[in-house]
């Protein structure tokens, strides 16, 4: 994951630079996408909860985007079927000379009536944290697009319905041919929207789920329309533990949390091998390593602040890790310098635009402040765990 906003890797979906930030945001990715996590889901209904979570899960994961809808040469290289949360990796032509060819990942998620809430929050975060507007096709009912320098990525905002996509790419991918991945998978949700494919075992073997290809060439049949939008499953809390060690408010701001596994954000990209690499040395892997994450939900902080823990490994070796990973990112060329911050020795890595990353070890943890306003570090430190 080379990206911190829940942004593509080389390859598969990486999350905001590397690691974590990429993590996350393969959080996501995987279940809600940047800031539109602090939204709150799960709403009352005349319905059994357990009706309205299965309809929302059954619009999301049929919002496949057909591979004949898709640019010429494009092709689906992955596709993840998560709670209310569809994940989806594509690979285009590799060019002349080159060892690969172009990715763009896709984050589809049911917000049900707080899809327009949630829209607004995934854009204005990725706006917050140093990407600026850029001017796109309007598709769905509301569209948006940013681009970031820092990371070197585009991203297409669209809501459908009860529906939010993400679709991010570098930037070193013409802009038009996003546009037109970005029209595949707005198709995609107006169908899912509007019918639910029948039940097939094409693709999918026993407890298993059909393949992309299988799904996006079921014939649809109608989907129940009685009763109010589906709401989604809460975002995943993997380490509770973890997580209560970053302070639940900052400056009067409640702060929240979430938190994932190394497995769901790491990818293939030069960050996430650094850090594999990393592990590796410590005689870890990525299932070992976890992820802990908090924002101001309402966007008033300019801030988001990580926890690491590998358990049997010093905070302080997962600290040099991360920065060692995010070091990887060629794309950026962060820099590293030590700082002194309230009787604190943290590692601060700055890129060109956008927040830093304050990092430094515990015994058992590694925690990392990113911000663009510094007067908040101090704060922050009197906090933590």
């Amino acid at each position: 994951m080379t990206q911190r906003d829940h942004q593509p890797g080389d390859q598969d979906p990486p999350f905001r630079r590397a690691v974590l930030l990429t993590a996350i945001l393969s959080i996501v990715a995987t279940l809600v996408a940047g800031a539109a996590l602090a939204v709150v889901l799960v709403r009352g209904s005349s319905q059994p909860a357990q009706a309205d979570t299965t309809a929302c899960r059954t619009v999301t994961w049929y919002a496949v985007p057909s591979a004949s809808a898709l640019p010429s040469g494009w092709a689906i290289a992955s596709t993840r079927f998560l709670v209310d949360v569809l994940t989806t990796t594509l690979v285009g032509p590799t060019p002349s000379g080159a060892t690969q060819g172009p990715t763009a990942f896709i984050s589809v998620s049911c917000y049900g009536v707080d899809a327009e809430l949630a829209f607004a929050r995934d854009h204005d975060s990725a706006v917050g944290a140093g990407s600026t507007d850029v001017s796109v096709t309007q598709l769905g009912d509301e569209t948006a697009a940013v681009t970031s320098p820092r990371l070197g990525s585009n991203t297409i905002f669209i809501r459908r319905g009860t529906l939010v996509a993400d679709i991010t790419a570098p930037t070193t991918l013409d802009l038009a041919v996003l546009q037109s991945v970005a029209v595949a998978v707005d198709g995609a949700m107006s169908q899912a929207l509007s019918a639910s494919p029948r039940p097939s075992s094409a693709g999918a073997g026993p407890g298993g789920s059909a393949s992309p290809a299988a799904l996006a060439s079921i014939e649809p049949s109608p989907i129940p329309s009685a009763g109010p939008s589906p709401s989604p499953a809460p975002v995943s809390h993997l380490a509770p533990d973890l997580e209560a060690l970053l302070p639940q408010a900052v400056d009067g701001a409640p702060m929240t949390s979430q938190s994932v596994a190394g497995t769901a954000a790491l990818g293939s990209d030069a960050t996430s091998t650094s850090l594999i690499a990393s592990l590796a040395k410590l005689g870890k892997t990525p299932a070992d390593l976890e992820i802990a994450e908090a924002h101001d939900a309402t966007g008033g902080l300019p801030m988001r602040l990580f926890a690491f823990r590998v358990k049997g490994v010093a905070g302080t070796d997962l600290a040099t890790a991360v920065v060692t990973s995010w070091l990887a990112n060629t794309t950026d060329t962060p820099t590293r310098s030590s700082v002194t911050i309230a009787g604190h020795k943290l590692t601060k890595v700055s890129y060109t635009t956008g927040p830093a990353d304050y990092v430094y070890g515990t015994t058992t943890v590694a925690f990392d402040i990113e911000t663009t306003d510094e007067m908040l570090v101090p704060k922050v430190l009197a906090l933590l765990k």
